[in-house]
């Protein structure tokens, strides 16, 4: 469990729904995969520096998209275990790394575009790469859930990855 301190509201709260016992081996894992999580979820050092101690700030608005960002990612383990089922975790991993290619690219190519839409980019293209994998196997295409759950939060240019 963690403190986060909402800024806009002036209120404390708890979060409890991450993966892992210590919260800042979590965050700093997660900032891996989602570098944006640095900018939603700002650190607070105790004045003792103790990290059992560690307390967080954000907006409602910023903690509200880390929580979309954490969702997101079990969805997509939970869709990488069916591809490493499918074929092998060697591929699945592989699925990874094109889409993390792509981010970069998407960076170069659109540098206007912010660090939470690249982080959306990077989800939006694991899920495609993931959709043409499992389609053989009649699963559904999970993007327009995805851009259903992002559609208030990206626009609609970068909610089609359309560029």
């Amino acid at each position: 469990m963690f403190d986060i301190y909402l800024t806009d509201v002036q209120k404390k709260v708890q979060f409890k729904d991450y993966p892992g016992e210590h919260p800042v081996k979590f965050v700093l894992n997660f900032k891996k995969i989602f570098p944006s999580v640095m900018e939603l979820m700002l650190p607070v050092l105790p004045e003792n520096e103790n990290l059992e101690e560690m307390s967080w700030e954000s907006t409602t608005a910023d903690f509200e998209t880390f929580k979309l960002l954490l969702s997101g990612w079990g969805i997509i383990e939970l869709r990488l275990n069916a591809i490493a089922q499918y074929k092998d975790r060697k591929y699945a991993d592989n699925l990874v790394k094109q889409a993390q290619q792509k981010r970069k690219d998407f960076s170069k190519s659109q540098p206007m575009l912010s660090i939470v839409e690249l982080d959306y980019l990077f989800m939006h293209e694991v899920h495609g790469l993931i959709d043409a994998e499992l389609v053989e196997l009649g699963e559904k295409f999970y993007l327009p859930t995805l851009r259903d759950l992002w559609k208030n939060k990206v626009s609609a240019k970068v909610l089609q990855a359309n560029f």
